[in-house]
């Protein structure tokens, strides 16, 4: 290889400076997605990989015809609709820094896509939403939480220590997930550090440092009520480290826990999981009269769509028209 072609192979400043900016956009797509989503994503991508590979054609760049009928698969095999649009979703990001057209945005595949979602909707098929854990369900929770269960090794029954130890923790995760509506992934993620007393006026708040709805990490406070904050003193090591994780266990343990809970309390633990702790908050404060704009903030969603789902199903009486109708004294209509 002569001189000049060994120079003509040295990369130059701006080379450098354009692969060290796409590094930096790439890390930054990444990190402005949730740990579920980029897993899902992942699988998504994987599928039509797989698919594309067994039928012979191309994934990337991908035809959209053939997205088509990769799609028209999943929904053989019984997908959701939500699932499908992730999926997609992945195929489009993968596609987004190439120079010709994105094969996921072509008006056949919208097409499809749109009657999934019309057909779905024709049927009658909405995502499952989560049984709401109330407050009122809560306190049957606490009120029978400290009843020792046969959950030990080999279905032996709890000792009254083991119960009471248990039912501690129980109680703590259950009402801070409650008062501060809480993902499983917010409740996983605090330390003791962020249980937080303002002197000003005595409240306890819990600081929430990153959210599904808050990826760049500003963070958030929620306040909680002295029951909770007292059920959370309880279970504090005091040899406690301030970073020192409060529930040390994993998401399905959570969900484990809280059907176990509603059981013992005689409440039905079939939809019960971590998202229904949140539900519940939601329709306790629309049932209080709280708008959906104070919904919203208290859930940490960023429209006011889910909160409205969360609280669709409030029974009428509770709603504050409801309420309302409750006062009033008409006098008897005529015969």
């Amino acid at each position: 290889m002569t001189t000049a072609e060994n120079a003509a192979n040295v990369p130059t400043a701006r080379d450098i400076e354009n692969e060290a900016a796409e590094i930096l956009i790439a890390r930054g797509r990444t990190a402005s997605r949730a740990d579920n989503t980029r897993k899902t994503y992942a699988t998504g991508w994987s599928s039509l990989a797989h698919w594309a590979s067994a039928n012979g054609v191309s994934a990337l760049p991908a035809d959209p015809m053939d997205l088509v009928k990769w799609l028209a698969v999943l929904i053989n095999q019984g997908k959701k609709p939500a699932t499908v649009r992730t999926y997609l979703a992945a195929v489009a990001e993968r596609h987004s820094s190439r120079p010709e057209p994105n094969p996921a945005h072509d008006p056949i595949v919208r097409e499809l896509l749109d009657g999934i979602n019309r057909t779905c909707a024709a049927q009658g098929c909405t995502a499952r939403q989560a049984a709401p854990s109330r407050w009122s369900h809560i306190e049957r929770i606490i009120d029978t939480a400290h009843h020792p269960r046969h959950n030990r090794p080999g279905g032996r029954v709890e000792t009254a220590e083991q119960a009471a130890q248990r039912a501690r923790v129980d109680i703590a995760m259950i009402t801070l997930a409650h008062d501060a509506a809480m993902r499983c992934s917010e409740l996983l993620a605090l330390r003791w550090i962020d249980i937080e007393t303002p002197e000003a006026n005595g409240l306890h708040v819990v600081r929430i440092r990153r959210s599904k709805t808050d990826q760049t990490g500003r963070g958030a406070v929620a306040p909680i009520s002295d029951f909770t904050a007292q059920a959370i003193a309880r279970i504090r090591p005091d040899d406690a480290d301030p970073q020192d994780l409060i529930f040390n266990i994993s998401a399905s343990t959570v969900t484990r826990r809280m059907k176990a809970a509603a059981k013992a309390a005689s409440i039905d633990p079939t939809n019960i999981t971590s998202h229904s702790t949140r539900v519940g908050l939601a329709q306790d404060l629309a049932a209080h009269g709280v708008d959906m704009a104070g919904l919203t903030q208290a859930g940490r969603w960023k429209s006011a769509a889910t909160a409205r789902r969360y609280t669709e199903h409030l029974s009428a009486s509770e709603t504050p028209v409801g309420q309302y109708l409750k006062t009033q004294h008409h006098q008897t209509p005529p015969r």
